[in-house]
């Protein structure tokens, strides 16, 4: 059986969604200088 290592990674802040409230979020936690990861399930940012 192999096993799978999975590299961690600390977040200041995790955005669940890339539309357009999503992106501000990001946007303001990164001018904030915290360490910002965006979810995002779609291939382009922006909502519909």
């Amino acid at each position: 059986m192999k096993r799978r290592l999975i590299h961690m990674t600390k977040y200041d802040l995790v955005v669940i969604g890339g539309g357009m409230c999503g992106i501000q979020a990001a946007k303001q936690g990164a001018a904030l200088n915290a360490k910002v990861a965006l979810i995002e399930k779609d291939d382009v940012l922006g909502g519909t």
